[in-house]
């Protein structure tokens, strides 16, 4: 296995949860997934894991490893929504016309492409042969190592729809000089009798660049393809107090609660709906907004979109680091488990009026009207409307915490007992 391979390994079997590259590279030790001679293997994976990385980014590819922060890396999760989605979906597309244009081109101007790319990516005295007469041989050139070693390379291009075999590996290893390497660059892809052949021990190596390291290599260094940076605007939750003071709104009250799409039986129901899709895939603004209205049809408004995530993060559910929405410590045990009794204790927590209006409520039921005089007494406002009342009625019904019978309010059995 490779570093890499070794380390995606290791990444799949953790669960998902992100490791240190230390931590990564002691288990693929430790489970034979990785051997090394070397006196800094924990260094090595590290910087094969941030190269990948830089140059997967730069092939116009979403890395199926990410750098978390702090020498800690995670599996990608791939956007399914939202703006990320759309970009991943069109450089796909772009990859692809590509490579089709590569499959048209006169073979000639294919074989001077390839000689071009050798340039970009460091090699010296490059040739493209005659067309004819060539021996096989499309391309000659020098790669010059650390300013010591030089490589001649014979280089052998095919623009094929089928994988190369290794008879094509044999056939080139045969046409080589005593101080020349080989190099096959193909349209397609190979067999594994080829990789095996290619490879062989004992046997002057072949290296192999198939189809998708191709055009990588060609978006990497802008030959067929030009790059645009565009600016976009994004909404910055985190830089932005939920609800108007400064603390940093881990232990605070909230005076405000709103209403979450489904249905006023069902906020607890959609909140866990919402809450697993973020521990699935921890989305950005635009890919959550997405979702919602994706998930939830009749939810139109983006002023209604950013109200149902300002609930989310007023309940301490989750938490929204500029990039990306995560559910908390709170917001995981309402996905995997009773997600009305964690939010029912959320709502006491963290919403003002919610722990003396319980308690006023074992002494007997009450009338909107009542409860609305109570929590203004109690909380010293001067609302103009019911809605702060109306909403958190809502909620303590939805999470089961008061019953309603009638026009009147009481306290569900398991509360008073």
């Amino acid at each position: 296995m490779t570093f890499f391979e070794a380390a995606k390994k290791v990444l799949e079997e953790s669960g998902g949860k992100p490791m240190h590259y230390k931590d990564i590279t002691r288990t693929a030790m430790e489970k034979g997934y990785l051997e090394s001679s070397g006196l800094t293997p924990e260094q090595t994976l590290a910087a094969q894991l941030y190269t990948y990385i830089r140059r997967t980014a730069a092939a116009g590819k979403t890395p199926e490893i990410s750098l978390i922060g702090q020498g800690r890396f995670a599996l990608s999760k791939k956007p399914r929504f939202g703006l990320e989605k759309e970009i991943e979906d069109w450089n796909k597309r772009t990859r692809d016309e590509l490579l089709e244009t590569l499959m048209e081109l006169d073979p000639r101007a294919f074989e001077n492409l390839i000689g071009r790319l050798l340039v970009e990516i460091g090699f010296e005295d490059v040739k493209v042969t005659r067309y004819s007469g060539d021996g096989g041989i499309d391309v000659e050139a020098e790669l010059t190592v650390g300013g010591v070693t030089n490589v001649k390379t014979a280089v052998q291009v095919k623009r094929w729809k089928n994988k190369i075999t290794g008879r094509t590996v044999r056939e080139l290893r045969g046409g080589l000089l005593a101080d020349q390497r080989g190099l096959i660059i193909t349209t397609s892809g190979f067999t594994k009798d080829a990789v095996s052949e290619a490879y062989a021990e004992g046997k002057t190596p072949i290296s192999l660049i198939d189809g998708e390291k191709l055009i990588d290599l060609l978006v990497e260094n802008g030959i067929g393809i030009s790059k645009r940076n565009m600016q976009y605007l994004e909404l910055d939750l985190s830089s932005i107090v939920v609800d108007g003071d400064g603390d940093d709104g881990k232990n605070r009250m909230y005076q405000g609660i709103w209403p979450l799409p489904g249905g006023v039986n069902k906020f607890a129901e959609s909140a866990k709906t919402m809450l697993s899709f973020i521990a699935e895939n921890e989305p950005g603004l635009r890919s959550l907004k997405d979702w919602v209205m994706e998930e939830f049809p009749t939810v139109k408004s983006e002023k209604t979109l950013d109200g149902y995530i300002r609930v989310l993060r007023i309940l301490g559910v989750v938490d929204y680091d500029g990039q990306a929405f995560k559910v908390t410590e709170a917001g995981r045990r309402a996905v995997e488990g009773d997600e009305s009794k964690v939010l029912g204790n959320q709502l006491k927590e963290r919403i003002t009026g919610i722990k003396e209006l319980l308690g006023r409520l074992v002494d007997g039921d009450m009338d909107e009207d009542e409860i609305c005089e109570f929590l203004k007494e109690t909380l010293k406002v001067d609302w103009e409307t019911k809605a702060q009342v109306q909403y958190r009625m809502q909620w303590l019904l939805s999470t089961g915490l008061v019953r309603k019978d009638g026009n009147r309010y009481s306290l569900a059995k398991e509360e008073g007992d």
